[in-house]
């Protein structure tokens, strides 16, 4: 008959097990329903409080993150409209999928599992993806109006309510899953293809040229021949894809396209702001009332609900010490994932490069979209870049533990 302690220590480890489980389909859920995600977050959460892990990882980015989120209060608080502002205040709790990730994504077979969902559950979408890009473009055919064209203004979806939030899931899960092939497989390229092939079909930019940094930070680590064979699809598809493509970027070329010409004038509205509101911002959600008083034109013709560029929003609406906390965050990040690529390990070498490539390709959207606001991409963003720390944290433990 068991002690109270050995079954005290079974049960620990079931619900260690559950909470892993819970963890990786709260990640990908958020390729499916931010609603789904966010109840898998808060029943992870309990199950973590309920188990409380002994040693409890805590990655090295959370000092900065808890700089930045306290300076976010202080923005807040100096707000001409404190109450307008509680929206991203109550997104703080999004980045528990971190920790999650960093306590029980910790070893290589849960990570392998982890990647290897994300990966079906992004070719699903993708596959998907294709479908209502061919229902929008036969649509638009008929109609040639703007409103209508699926490389403008009625862009595929997948799952997700947005365009830029379908991309921006899309762009992590292929930046992360191109490194991490050598340890689930190659046979899972084929879905990954699928992947890449549906970040063309969203014909937004900004998540082309986010996948284009991230694929090429990854490229000094990832083996020239792997790197080539995921290649081979995407040029083939954008080959024939090339009318499209070209219609596409016609649009800009005309200089009549709002969301084109609107941000640049949100950057240079932004600008005057924190040269007006240096320190803390004009305050949390006040970007759409403060925008109008610095620009002149006709805003009517594109989106200023917020800035089109993750730093600009953040300095111009929190200020900028909450933008120098923001800087320190990826400084540390970065910082910390380059470390762990020169690491013994092949897992977690290759899950930091995974996470490299997923942050550059994410920040380097995020220079065109405010996508650090957006709770499906970043809850995925904050599970991803995470994955490394629990990985480091566990092959310190067990180091040392050997005689």
């Amino acid at each position: 008959m068991r002690s109270r302690r050995e079954l005290w220590i079974h049960i620990v480890s079931v619900l260690s097990a559950a909470t892993y489980i819970v963890t990786i389909f709260c990640a990908a859920a958020t390729l499916v329903s931010i609603a789904a995600a966010q109840i898998l977050l808060g029943v992870g959460c309990l199950m973590l409080f309920v188990i409380r892990p002994r040693p409890f990882c805590v990655p090295a980015y959370v000092l900065p993150l808890i700089v930045f989120l306290q300076t976010t209060l202080i923005s807040l608080a100096m707000s001409p409209e404190p109450l307008r502002g509680w929206a991203p205040i109550r997104k703080f709790v999004l980045v528990a999928i971190g920790l999650l990730a960093a306590n029980f994504v910790n070893d290589a077979a849960r990570a392998k599992t982890a990647y290897r969902l994300l990966i079906a559950i992004a070719s699903v979408e993708a596959m998907t993806s294709f479908v209502q890009f061919a229902l929008k473009e036969r649509h638009f055919l008929s109609t040639g109006a703007l409103r209508d064209d699926p490389m403008a203004l009625d862009r595929v979806k997948g799952f997700m309510g947005h365009w830029m939030t379908f991309s921006g899931g899309q762009l992590l899960v292929w930046c992360a899953a191109i490194p991490v092939l050598v340890l689930i497989g190659r046979r899972w390229m084929i879905p990954l293809s699928f992947v890449g092939v549906a970040l063309i079909f969203s014909y937004t930019r900004s998540a082309w040229i986010g996948a284009g940094a991230g694929f090429l930070m990854m490229a000094p680590w990832v083996p020239k021949k792997l790197l080539v064979s995921i290649l081979i699809p995407i040029v083939i598809v954008a080959l024939l894809a090339t009318p499209l493509i070209y219609h596409r970027y016609t649009l800009s070329a005309q200089g009549q396209f709002g969301p084109d010409y609107g941000r640049a004038a949100l950057l240079k509205a932004g600008l005057q702001m924190v040269e007006e509101h240096p320190w803390f911002g004009v305050g949390l959600e006040r970007i759409p009332i403060e925008f109008p008083h610095y620009y002149p034109g006709d805003s009517s013709q594109f989106y200023f609900g917020h800035m089109q560029n993750d730093f600009m929003q953040i300095a111009a609406e929190r200020g900028l010490l909450c933008f120098a906390a923001f800087l320190w965050l990826l400084a540390v990040l970065f910082h910390s994932l380059f470390r762990f690529t020169k690491a013994s390990d092949q897992t977690l070498r290759l899950t930091a490069i995974s996470a490299l490539a997923a942050l550059t390709g994410f920040l380097v959207m995020g220079l065109f979209e405010y996508n650090f606001g957006d709770s499906e991409p970043f809850m995925l963003f904050m599970f991803l870049i995470s994955i490394p720390f629990g990985i480091d944290a566990a092959i310190r433990r067990q180091k040392q533990s050997l005689p």
